[in-house]
């Protein structure tokens, strides 16, 4: 059997819209990681730095943590989650195996993945979501209310854990027994500027591989968790009908955006105040409590976000906007592969060399000059092609066997 891809007619505008409005904010919120490595009071290789002193630094420093830190890659998940159901439930009305071709599926995306983790760039979050999308098998036959009280439990869990970890561990590193491990740190954050700008493709392997790759990986079961109550959150979208359905919805859309509106905004609200030290509280205590708020505070905003994307794409013809970030998410591994590969050979030795060297406003000027470019590109590939280049080898690897 020969499985065209989804038609105009099937596909679902605003996802594709959704979807790559959310690459922006991703790219937004990686370039800290790709430019320069970050670092806390605590002596924490991979936390955000003290406020810079310059006055457009400090804003898109500000900006990032709080609007987009930790609400974009929820979007991205949520609709991962609501693409597994539209997945399954396009081959379940073709009388095929849905379960055994969406995990094909999985399994390339968990081979991109895990090439892209190792040989271009540790932020990678493919295998993070190949390894989830295995647990949302378990529930595909599970009712919507089922699925949706598991997604809430599980964001809600995480975030108290979360804090919990954080907490702990930031009181431990005050301690004088770990003054040592904090000057292992810095040696590591010094190195890392020498080795990620000067040193050849080989000596940033090594040198990520053992500073970086290791713990990513040893991180995985928090990762998947971190993720997968949101993919429920989408897959309860997907069972309800929310997107394909909007008008059915719009009741339930409208409660989505003033709920998650005035919750998110104060929420996050509180966790900026705590991320940039102004409660008064210890630094080791309000850096824990700001990352596990973010677990929750960060959803709730992105729900916001998307709450108000479908009210106001509902019933409008698309336009010059709605297109071009449609254009970009239809080709979303492509356009997300492609941020890390250009962004390595700016910041990284092997490249232009310019780690550690851009400031945070300069970073995210950049971030958006690549997002225009990927704009260009996606809308020009797709008047020749109806895929990007990786999603059509991503299908063509599903179907293989259908074919």
């Amino acid at each position: 059997m020969n499985i065209t891809p989804s038609s105009a007619k099937e596909r679902i505008l605003t996802i594709d819209i959704i979807r790559g409005f959310a690459l922006l904010g991703i790219i937004l919120a990686n370039m800290a990681y790709f430019k320069s490595p970050v670092l806390q009071k605590t002596g924490l290789l991979y936390e955000t730095a003290p406020l810079p002193d310059q006055a457009l630094d400090i804003f898109a420093v500000v900006f990032t943590d709080t609007f987009v830190l930790g609400k974009f890659y929820p979007m991205f998940s949520l609709l991962f989650g609501l693409g597994f159901y539209l997945f399954y439930e396009r081959l379940i009305q073709k009388d095929l195996d849905g379960k055994q071709f969406y995990k094909r599926r999985l399994v390339f995306l968990l081979v991109i993945g895990f090439i892209h983790l190792v040989f271009i760039w540790s932020g990678d979050i493919l295998v993070t979501y190949a390894l989830g999308g295995f647990l949302l098998l378990l529930f595909i036959n599970r009712t919507p209310k089922f699925i949706l009280t598991w997604g809430i439990l599980l964001i809600a869990g995480l975030s108290v854990v979360m804090t919990g970890l954080v907490v702990l561990g930031n009181f431990f590193l005050q301690m004088d027994a770990v003054s040592e491990f904090q000057a292992g740190t810095s040696q590591a954050v010094s190195e890392a500027y020498t080795v990620m700008s000067q040193g050849s493709y080989t000596e940033i392997l090594a040198f990520r591989f053992t500073s970086e790759i290791i713990l990513i990986l040893g991180n995985l079961p928090i990762s998947v968790l971190n993720v997968f109550g949101i993919f429920l959150i989408g897959l309860y979208f997907g069972k309800q009908g929310w997107f394909r359905n909007v008008g059915e919805h719009l009741a339930g859309w409208k409660k989505i955006r003033l709920h998650a509106g005035w919750s998110g905004i104060l929420l996050t609200a509180l966790f900026a105040a705590l991320k940039f030290d102004v409660t008064g509280l210890p630094f080791w205590m309000a850096d824990g409590l700001a990352q596990g708020l973010n677990l929750i505070a960060g959803p709730l905003l992105m729900l916001f976000y998307v709450s108000v994307m479908v009210l106001l794409l509902h019933g409008k013809a698309p336009g010059l906007i709605s297109t071009s970030l449609a254009a970009v998410g239809k080709m979303a591994l492509t356009n997300y592969l492609m941020q890390s590969i250009i962004c390595v050979l700016i910041f990284f030795g092997f490249g232009f060399g310019l780690y550690g060297s851009v400031g945070a406003f300069t970073g995210m000027v950049l971030a958006i000059l690549i997002y225009f470019a990927q704009i260009v590109f996606s809308r020009v590939w797709l008047t020749r092609f109806n895929q990007g280049p990786m999603e059509a080898l991503w299908r063509k690897w599903t179907y293989k066997k259908a074919s």
